[in-house]
């Protein structure tokens, strides 16, 4: 060894939606995930950590951590082998990475309890040893997000350190130039105390290491080489640096539309650390407590430099928070937070419904307000040149109106013990400018969308003074689909019940909505789309007072759509299938009923006619969800849909 050793620190910023398969205009969760002969996608990196025996660093976004739990739990379980071999510490951060400075102390908050709650499921991580955090886009403000991080109370008892980028070390008067022309500055590699943070460390990420890494080119070596040579001159001084590496996970995984090239480019990296004797590959913990901390020093707010620059969302996000573009996205944010807060101070704060409610807002805030710029590599080409919020960005947030509906149905609970209920309206419940159809009594919630398919959207059962949502996955990726409730082609990732094949997009007409005897309420609808072959056909609903089914009968089907299948998508307890995934899903069938078992939650359909029978459905699992497919043979058909709680 020709000098004293360089610290470096590799961290990798996992991070996607509650995303699916089949996409037509973006890789699916297989391939960002990759195989299991890790011969692509993120497995791919964690094999070459693996071979080369190099310790990194892991932040993996609690959206994609459900988003892996349901379609490859093998994967997190290769996380936690990683970890128990000493190669990987746990970074934290937000749930759902929303913009931390956006919002409340309260909201994010809950963000983080989120994450950790997710790590202690799914990455088998003592939360205590979660120190270290990554900040949502790395848009830092001491004044919002020091008191978060540090609270003592977290179930981690708080943070220890927090990742920002080096050019945050300078104050905002001296960014500007150093953004012109970056050079070699000893304290943009030093760890310092965050004045005004209660002890918070601040890790600076190396601009020049993320410029340079992966190694694409002799180019990338030789910044590399001459970094090294600084840092060691530095470390020969007395001067404790350390390099840090820090960006998206899915660069150096060559996830599309970084470079397909860029596992190998980035193996190229690990043999330049390990051919180097000067250089030690560290993880941050072990560093921290073997390393002088500087004194304290102010921490302005800001963000990493193509972000605060290039792309126009300012040092502080605002540029595209207060967007023109952005502020309808913004107001349903605001809204729907605000009846969030009211709702929970007057509620039990262990109601499932509730607890969903608020995690679904968590998900619609989701890179808040992340604007496609020109420049970046991934927008749209066709933008204009002007940065506008991105399509899946308003999506999410447009999907934010669902939790009135969640909220509803946590109001709802107050009328468990009432066995005489039998209620039925027209309301628009989320407010997108579409009337939904509910029908409920004490057991069961249906809610109902005429507008889009004469499908039943949600489904809820109440049982012991609690409720679960068994129809309906709000939170899972919609794509680019803002509009609520209607059917998601591609992929079909929302079928919710009666999804009729070739027909979900049809338009029905309320034709009777009506109460008999305070005994049961029966709803019927009409298919009045004029261009549709299913034009004329009906569907029934029909709910008893206290009982957990909806008898349901389609009613003058053309004949020249016959036979006509229709899918059905369950998912009982929604919140536990996203919180735990689905290893304790159990197929249930008792005489002419099927469905699926989570837990205690029994969903089920059981057919009444002889004229419909049993088929395979198009997608068997969506996303937090499985489906059940039926076909009709002839003009008229019933079945029930129902739940009950299992006493095992």
């Amino acid at each position: 060894m020709s000098g004293p050793s360089i610290p470096i620190a590799i961290v990798h910023h996992a991070n996607q939606y509650l995303i699916t398969n089949g996409y037509d205009n973006r890789p699916g969760i297989d391939e960002i995930i990759g195989p299991p002969d890790a011969t692509s996608g993120l497995r791919a990196v964690f094999d070459l950590h693996s071979q080369y025996n190099i310790p990194f660093h892991l932040h993996i976004s609690g959206t994609f951590i459900e988003a892996c739990a349901w379609f490859d739990p093998l994967f997190l379980e290769e996380i936690v082998e990683l970890r128990k071999s000493g190669l990987v510490e746990i970074i934290g951060s937000t749930y759902s990475q929303n913009i931390m400075p956006l919002f409340d102390r309260e909201h994010n908050r809950y963000q983080v309890e989120e994450e950790l709650r997710l790590f202690e499921t799914w990455l088998g991580s003592e939360i205590s040893e979660v120190t270290g955090f990554w900040v949502p886009e790395r848009v830092w403000n001491t004044q919002k997000l020091a008191n978060v991080i540090t609270d003592t109370s977290l179930p981690n008892g708080g943070f220890q350190y927090v990742l920002v980028d080096d050019r945050l070390i300078l104050s905002n008067a001296s960014r500007g130039n150093f953004d012109l022309n970056p050079r070699f500055i000893p304290e943009l590699f030093e760890a310092h105390r965050i004045e005004g943070s209660q002890g918070l460390i601040a890790l600076p990420l190396s601009y020049e290491m993320r410029l340079s890494v992966p190694l694409e080119t002799e180019k990338h070596e030789q910044r590399l080489n001459i970094l090294m040579s600084q840092m060691q001159q530095e470390i020969m001084n007395g001067r404790d640096v350390i390099a840090i590496y820090g960006d998206d996970m899915e660069k150096v995984a060559g996830i599309p539309p970084w470079n397909p090239l860029a596992v190998e480019h980035y193996r190229c990296f690990l043999e330049w650390l390990i051919n180097r004797q000067d250089v030690t590959p560290i993880l941050l913990q072990s560093w921290l407590a073997s390393h002088k901390i500087q004194p304290q020093r102010p921490i302005e707010t800001g963000t990493y430099r193509e972000l605060a620059t290039e792309f126009g969302a300012g040092e502080d996000y605002m540029n595209w928070a207060n967007s023109q573009a952005w502020a309808p996205y913004q107001r349903f944010l605001i809204k729907t937070w605000e009846e969030l807060k009211k709702l929970s101070s007057k509620t039990n704060p262990q109601s499932s419904l509730l607890v969903l409610a608020r995690k679904h807002f968590l998900a619609c805030t989701y890179e808040t307000g992340w604007h496609d710029a020109p420049n970046s590599i991934h927008s749209d080409p066709d933008s204009g040149g002007v940065p506008l919020p991105a399509p899946w960005a308003r999506a999410v947030a447009s999907h934010v109106r669902a939790t009135s509906i969640l909220m509803e149905a946590v109001k709802w609970e107050n009328d468990c013990d009432n066995s005489s209920l039998i209620h039925a309206f027209e309301v628009d419940l989320d407010n997108d400018g579409h009337k939904e159809v509910i029908l409920r009594n004490n057991v069961f919630a249906a809610v109902i969308s005429p507008r889009f398919g004469g499908r039943i959207i949600y489904l809820f059962f109440y049982n012991e003074g609690d409720g679960q949502l068994i129809v309906g996955n709000p939170s899972d990726d919609w794509n680019w689909l803002e509009e609520l409730n209607d059917f998601m082609d591609v992929p079909m990732n929302h079928p919710g019940a009666l999804a009729d094949y070739g027909f979900e997009h049809d338009t029905y007409d309320l034709l009777s909505l009506t109460i008999k005897e305070d005994q049961e309420v029966e709803l019927v609808i009409v298919n009045k789309q004029s261009n549709s072959a299913a034009y004329g056909m009906t569907k029934h609903f029909l709910l008893k007072k206290g009982q957990g089914e909806i008898n349901i009968k389609y009613d003058h089907i053309p004949s020249n759509i016959l036979p006509l299948s229709l899918d059905i998508g369950l998912s009982p307890d929604y919140l536990r299938l996203l919180r735990e995934g689905r290893s304790d899903i159990l197929p249930y069938q008792n005489e002419n009923k099927r469905g699926f078992q989570n837990g205690k939650v029994i969903s089920w359909v059981s057919l009444k006619s002889e004229n419909i029978i049993w088929r395979m459905p198009r997608i068997p699992i969506f996303g937090h969800g499985f489906c059940l497919g039926l076909t009709v043979t002839s003009t008229s058909a019933s079945f029930c849909l129902g739940a009950e709680f299992s006493s095992y």
